[in-house]
């Protein structure tokens, strides 16, 4: 009989030291969405110089520039009836003062009034030198449209005209007819300039300049994007003599490693919104991306050379993943008991069990890291039912050791390259280009795909308008 139950044993033995288990699955949250990334403004100067504003007036402006015809008139005794010729005499001139351009415009007044009385009729001319004087002042409308506004006065020379017993004054006959004579002029000054200063075209490139992907590293390929929230403009203002404007793009960056150009949806240009004051401080997002597959890869080889151990008895780990979640990362493994009389590891206990523990970003040392790794619940009665001794923490603790990620190579990589490309200005009719005062120290957050580090870029960046090409 004891002959007999040797045999029995050996294979109850068996089957128990061959036997697998399953833990149920883990409950899992989806990842937290990454941060945006901070707003930052690149801006623009447009600077238009007088003395391209100045040969514009003066080629396009009409040498007659108001006239009025049989107008009514008082002359005291009687009504008159008037003509009134004004025509340029010399050149325009323009500076640039306050925001707006002053003008001065010389002409001649050639002036034929004709009197009718009761029982006589008489006409006269005379002529005056003029000056205008005025002031443009711009505004900006909704479609970045510029609109001027010219007011001023006009000056006569003394200059007189008889007719019969009336002896009148060309100045009076033209400040009675000042809001036809004077605002015939300005109108005139208003229909050139406006259009003169383009800033719709120059708000078209800037907005298109930036949404277009900006190479900033090689190994490996990274671009930056700039996502354009609003589009600026500022108040008109004077340097020397020319009118400088500022445009400002409202714009969230960030660098996406990838081997072609990301695509990109232009996005329409919008209305023009106000710029307090122009600025060239920057600041962008740059990613350090590790797959969850590389990561198990990583510490699979890390487990292959240095498998756990649960006092004498050692755990292979045939696979194992990196699952995420909204506030922690789920490891699930395949892993089996290895008996110690079974040499050819025919008998191994298998099974497939979960353990849960928080991604964390060590800036000492540039790594990332699973820390306070457990099993899951799951897992863990699962254990206590059919592997009491293997359900402490010591395999969650040896195992957290692998889970060790550096990512240095790859961020001192993409500062170096990143520096280096917005040195170099980039583009044609907006030119790009920018100094690395900084970087932030990183932020790990973990996606559906891989652990993310965010570090952000600070520093200034520029814009500049290739007028060669306006």
């Amino acid at each position: 009989m004891r002959k007999a139950a040797v045999p029995v044993c050996l294979a109850l033995l068996t089957l128990l030291a061959g036997c697998g288990f399953e833990a149920p699955a883990p409950q899992r949250t989806p990842p937290r969405p990454a941060p945006p990334p901070p707003l930052s403004t690149i801006s623009v100067s447009l600077t238009v110089p007088m003395n391209d504003l100045v040969a514009m007036l003066n080629a396009k402006t009409e040498r007659q520039i108001a006239q009025m015809q049989d107008r009514r008139v008082g002359c005291f005794i009687g009504k008159c009836k008037m003509d009134l010729l004004a025509t340029r005499t010399g050149p325009i001139t323009a500076q640039a003062r306050d925001g707006g351009i002053a003008i001065d415009l010389p002409f001649a007044v050639m002036a034929h009034v004709t009197l009718k009385g009761g029982f006589f009729k008489s006409g006269g001319d005379a002529n005056a030198i003029g000056e205008a004087r005025a002031f443009s002042s711009l505004s900006l409308s909704p479609d970045w449209q510029v609109r001027t506004k010219t007011t001023g006065d006009v000056r006569l020379s003394d200059s007189h005209l008889r007719l019969g017993p009336v002896n009148m004054s060309v100045t009076d006959l033209w400040n009675h007819n000042d809001e036809h004579l004077s605002d015939a002029i300005f109108k005139q000054l208003d229909k050139r300039l406006g259009p003169a200063i383009k800033l719709k075209p120059q708000a078209e490139k800037l907005w298109a300049r930036v949404q277009k992907p900006i190479r900033v590293g090689k190994k490996p390929l990274a671009w930056l994007l700039l996502t354009p929230q609003a589009l600026r403009i500022g108040r008109v203002e004077t340097t020397g003599d020319a009118l400088r404007i500022s445009l400002a793009a409202d714009v969230r960056g960030r660098v996406v490693v990838a081997d072609t150009p990301p695509p990109v949806t232009p996005r329409p240009l919008p209305k023009p919104a106000p710029l307090a004051t122009p600025s060239s401080q920057f600041a962008f997002t740059i990613p350090v991306t590790l797959s969850y597959a590389d990561a198990a890869k990583l510490a699979m080889a890390r487990l292959a050379k240095k498998p756990p151990h649960v006092g004498s008895t050692r755990v292979k780990i045939q696979k194992l993943e990196i699952l995420p979640s909204r506030d922690d990362v789920v490891v699930a493994l395949r892993f089996c008991v290895a008996q110690k009389w079974d040499l050819f590891g025919w008998f191994d206990s298998c099974g497939n069990g979960y353990l849960r523990g928080r991604p964390v970003f060590d800036a000492a040392t540039d790594t990332v890291r699973v820390v306070n790794v457990h099993y899951d619940t799951g897992t863990e009665d699962l254990l206590l039912k059919v592997m009491h001794w293997l359900a402490g923490g010591e395999l969650a603790a040896q195992l957290q050791q692998h889970l060790v990620f550096n990512v240095a190579h790859d961020m001192d990589k993409l500062e170096a390259g990143i520096t280096r490309a917005l040195a170099k200005p980039q583009g044609k009719d907006v030119i790009l280009y920018g100094t690395v005062e900084g970087f932030g120290t990183p932020t790990l957050g973990w996606t559906d795909k891989g652990f993310l580090a965010l570090f952000t870029a600070h520093g200034q960046v520029h814009a500049a308008l290739d007028l060669n090409k306006t």
